[in-house]
């Protein structure tokens, strides 16, 4: 059954699109453990991208403290291993591995060096953001952008495949973007490799489903992140949704039970619609 779902808070809107067979559900969201109907499920082991600022630190943190090891992968090794020691000072666990996504030959050594380690929640976060027209983004421009926002999280997602299958609840979340939902100028390149990211979680998530691997996509409106920061300098700074209610709503998604997949979830600040009107 696939229904369109939208739930109103008083600091943000979230609106998603629910795939499931099953109309009775009761899990909580404060634990790894989650029952259904007699099921069990308990997450251990998460891979987070772009881990060391915004909204993949906040994912890391939140989902270590839901009990799940984290493993931190992004390209400045301090930002790494100051989340990582975050974590462990708050008692969980995780690790920083210094990778850049955009890299074949380390993925694949990051692969290597996982082994055999079954990986319950993937979270493919890393990304770049480019604004820039139309007529002046160069080719060179627009491959560094398509590599990192799409290109990676297929090579990523691929290299752990084996992984993710010894998980009894494996989750793959694409972090998308509002601008696959809306049209924004001056952001083409972005928009390309976001929406097109969208459609290969789409075509992925009908192709693993059978081997019990979600593939989900969470698309935020502008966040309150270093990235968002240097791209828009001037933007008001209530429009902005918070990477700790991100998070909050990632682990929503992955801690639900086998079966239930919420495939596109767009969050947004509430003061962002009304302007956006």
């Amino acid at each position: 059954m696939d229904e369109i779902t939208s739930i109103s808070g008083a600091m943000c809107v979230i609106t998603c699109r629910l795939h499931t067979k099953h109309l009775s559900i009761s899990y909580s969201r404060d634990y790894t453990r989650v029952e259904l109907r007699g099921y069990i499920m308990t997450l251990t082991k998460a891979v987070v991208t772009g881990a060391g600022q915004g909204m993949g630190r906040s994912i890391a943190m939140k989902l270590a403290k839901q009990g799940l090891s984290v493993v931190l992968i992004g390209k400045t090794s301090a930002k790494l291993e100051k989340v990582a020691n975050e974590i462990q000072a708050a008692g969980g666990s995780a690790q920083a591995y210094h990778l850049d996504v955009t890299d074949d030959a380390g993925v694949e050594a990051f692969a290597t060096w996982l082994g055999d380690e079954a990986v319950d929640v993937l979270v493919n976060n890393a990304g770049d953001w480019l604004v820039e027209p139309f007529e002046t983004t160069e080719n060179a421009q627009f491959d560094h952008i398509m590599d990192v926002n799409l290109r990676a999280p297929y090579v990523l997602s691929r290299a752990l495949l084996q992984n993710l299958r010894k998980s009894d609840n494996a989750s793959i979340v694409n972090i998308g973007s509002i601008v696959t939902v809306e049209s924004h100028g001056g952001v083409t390149a972005y928009t390309a490799a976001k929406v097109g990211l969208r459609a290969l979680g789409n075509s992925l998530a009908a192709e693993l489903r059978p081997e019990r691997i979600r593939v989900m996509m969470l698309s935020p409106g502008p966040a309150n992140t270093p990235m968002r920061w240097d791209a828009s300098p001037d933007i008001d700074p209530k429009m902005l949704v918070e990477p700790e209610t991100i998070a909050e709503v990632l682990w929503t998604m992955v801690s639900l039970p086998h079966g239930i997949s919420i495939r596109d979830v767009v969050v947004v600040e509430s003061l962002y619609l009304v302007m956006d009107d």
